[in-house]
């Protein structure tokens, strides 16, 4: 059979009706939307340049998994895209981006602009076998205004083949295809606001707003067999300001391109966009709430292998000195024992490297029910954690075989109590540990300078060393020194402009005369009035910043999803030097809590009102998506009586919050986590202190909700 080729010059000016006629894409829309009904169900999803679910550089209806977390890099000539995905809801998507404005290298604009925004996306419609998925965003949600947009889309997927169209306001209704529908409802709708500000605040005015509106759409078709995918996009945006700029000359509506899929969750992609410019694309992604299997105990055995003593007991060893032993070796600690009767036994333990807090009680409870005296049927294992008693967990032995045979997951209430902790005096069995007992540490770290106007990255690498002391009856000391190693902060130029007393904005001055520091000296007292009420205590140098006294207590009723804090702090800013030395400023900070480990979709909500290190008054709210991995993700706002004209660039203050978990990624057992605040902008507005975390923080592993979700862990499988 001949094959024939498309004649070029037909082609040309379909695409040329397309994209000028405003009568034609009508018709096209209606059609393709008649005929998108009709396909069967099979959802695509692809990442696009703004770091969204989409195509190229146009959105889609689709989502990610819920809990997938995401990072993408673009690189075209128009603009250099940093994005930072996260899928909190299955429902919802939100990108925080950062943006350089028609880019000549990495950190250099034609026009200088440095743009941070949020984008949020969030599902109308699931699709289902005749209907599409719909969808509605907001680009440029909290931002100057640069790529403003509002879209609303439907997409619609047909085996490997995924179709999406839409309308697009703002910045995606250049190319525009009618007026704005939404004037019908009232006028207040044909008005946008064209000027840049300085970021920060809610544009509400201009959302969906405009007296035009665009189409826009595209086609993801993917190659299973080669980890391949051809994308194509018809996009209503005509990037006039960079046409302004002179950054390129004119700009073409449609873009192809091919994505490539190396390793699972990496993808890379290539594309020719705007008929004018190669465009480049990485982007990674990890979703945060997988849980992590069983490991091994530590020092003992092979993931998989069944719990076991990790070597046979010495002679003439008492049931607890053996269990005791074998505890440590796992990464426990075998506080005590006590038999309240003679069928009934209370253990006490410390979790020191399990980050499930159930695969901590599933090996204390095998050790004790390898070597605990027949006669105690009835075994009740109580939490200890940061010297206080945290939790208890209740069982029936059921013989030497109890927890060593095969549960039946249905009767797991039977199996397993949780109650709150059992606090019992004068126990029969206590390890004698010595005090005061330590433990030093060494690592090394990288320390990363975002967001500055004259170079976006900067970093220092570093080597800190840190130590710890326990002088038993809840007191304790801690240090740490940070030696610089290498460091790019002496090329900071940008200085605060600040109005308000400058408790964070000096940070550049503390990063270029302290790159090596006394970062932390603090002496602390923890401990608890109740069963339900916990108090903390510390004084000393409490970061980079600051030194000060303080205290804090939380009231945690076992078996809520609530809990109540407050905190108090006086505090003095350090010299700049990272000594002992002292500055003028000090002022007093506290803050009444409210804490609410909520049922939906594992988000923490918490509310901190207050008093501020600048002496403002306000309050802050935060979000953040928490599993029993170790892993989450949030996002905190600030606002206090500081108006937004005197707090500057960014309005108020605002960020990510980011805990990685190192267990999901090693092949031992440990609770340690990179922790980090992600800000768009540092301003003097809203500021707390960087001490440590909060009582709440502490013993979040323990609380009911995780513990409860996770009884069947607690037992063998």
């Amino acid at each position: 059979m001949q094959r024939t080729s498309p004649d070029p010059a037909a082609a040309r000016s379909l695409k040329h009706a397309f994209s000028q006629t405003k009568l034609r894409p009508r018709l096209w829309t209606g059609c393709i939307a008649l005929g998108v009904l009709a396909l069967p169900v099979q959802s695509v999803a692809g990442t696009n340049d703004f770091g969204m679910a989409g195509i190229l550089d146009i959105p889609s209806a689709r989502m990610q998994d819920d809990g997938t977390l995401g990072i993408t890099y673009s690189r075209k000539d128009i603009v250099d895209l940093f994005n930072i995905s996260y899928q909190p809801t299955p429902w919802m998507e939100a990108v925080f981006r950062y943006a350089i404005g028609n880019p000549r290298g990495l950190d250099k604009s034609t026009d200088n602009l440095r743009d941070r925004s949020f984008e949020v996306k969030f599902r109308l419609i699931e699709e289902g076998r005749h209907l599409p998925q719909v969808a509605v965003g907001l680009r440029d949600l909290v931002g100057t205004g640069a790529f403003s947009g509002e879209y609303l889309v439907a997409s619609k997927g047909v085996g490997p083949l995924d179709l999406t169209l839409g309308l697009g306001w703002g910045t995606l209704a250049d190319r525009d295809i009618g007026s704005n529908p939404l004037g019908r409802i009232s006028s207040t709708f044909n008005r946008r606001s064209a000027s840049i500000g300085e970021g920060g605040t809610f544009r509400t005015g201009d959302y969906f707003s405009g007296r035009r509106v665009g189409v826009f759409g595209g086609f993801r078709y993917e190659l299973p067999v080669w980890n391949l995918a051809l994308v194509g996009a018809y996009n209503s945006d005509s990037y006039r300001r960079a046409q302004r700029f002179g950054t390129v000359d004119d700009t073409d509506p449609w873009s192809f391109g091919v994505e490539w899929e190396p390793f699972e969750d990496i993808t890379v992609g290539a594309s020719w966009q705007q008929g004018n410019q190669l465009a480049l694309r990485f982007s990674t992604s990890v979703n945060t709430g997988t849980p992590i299997a069983r490991k091994a105990p530590n020092n003992y055995g092979a993931p998989g292998t069944e719990d076991a003593p990790a070597r046979r007991p010495r002679r003439n060893q008492t049931w607890f000195n053996r269990a005791a032993s074998e505890a440590h070796s796992s990464g426990l600690l075998l506080r005590s024992a006590k038999a309240l009767d003679d069928s009934t036994l209370n253990v006490v333990y410390t979790n020191q490297d399990y980050q499930y807090e159930a695969d901590a009680i599933r090996r204390l409870a095998a050790l004790v029910n390898l070597y605990a005296p027949q006669q105690y049927e009835t075994v009740i294992v109580t939490g200890h954690h940061a010297n206080v008693d945290t939790h208890s967990v209740h069982y029936q032995r059921g013989g030497r075989a109890g927890w060593a045979a095969e549960v039946d997951p249905s009767q797991e209430h039977r199996e397993v109590t949780l109650m709150p902790p059992l606090r019992v005096r004068d126990p029969d069995h206590v390890t004698p540990f010595r005090y005061p007992n330590g433990a030093w540490n060494a690592n090394l770290g990288v320390r990363p300078f975002l967001f500055d106007p004259d170079s976006p990255f900067r970093y220092q690498v570093y080597a800190r060393i840190g130590a710890q002391v326990d002088f038993g009856g809840g007191w304790g000391a801690s240090g740490s020194w940070v030696q610089n190693l290498y460091s790019q902060f002496d090329d900071i130029g940008r200085e605060s402009d600040s109005v308000l007393p400058r408790v964070r904005s000096d940070i550049i001055r503390y990063l270029q005369e302290s790159s090596s520091r006394l970062d932390t000296l603090n002496l602390t007292k923890r401990g608890q009035f109740t069963d339900e009420l916990y108090y903390l205590g510390f004084a000393g140098v409490l970061e980079e910043m600051y030194t000060g006294v303080g205290g804090e207590v939380l009231y945690r009723p076992f078996g809520s999803r609530f809990a109540v804090g407050a905190n108090v702090i006086g505090v003095q800013q350090r010299d700049f030097d990272g000594g002992l030395g002292l500055r003028d400023f000090r002022t007093v900070i506290g803050h009444l809590s409210v804490y609410w480990a909520s049922p939906l979709y594992n988000f923490d909500v918490a509310v901190h009102v207050g008093r501020y290190l600048a002496r403002d008054v306000g309050a802050t709210l935060e979000l953040q998506k928490r599993f029993a991995n170790g892993w989450s993700i949030g996002a905190f706002a600030t606002l206090t009586d500081v108006p937004f004209e005197d707090f500057g660039e960014g309005s108020f203050d605002k960020g990510l919050i980011f805990r990685i978990p190192f267990n999901s990624y090693v092949g031992f057992n440990t609770r340690g986590a990179y922790s980090s605040i992600l800000r768009p902008i540092q301003r003097d507005g809203g500021q707390r202190l960087h001490w440590g975390t909060t009582l709440w923080e502490t013993l979040r592993g323990t609380h009911y909700d995780h513990l409860s979700q996770h009884r069947t862990r607690m037992m063998p499988q």
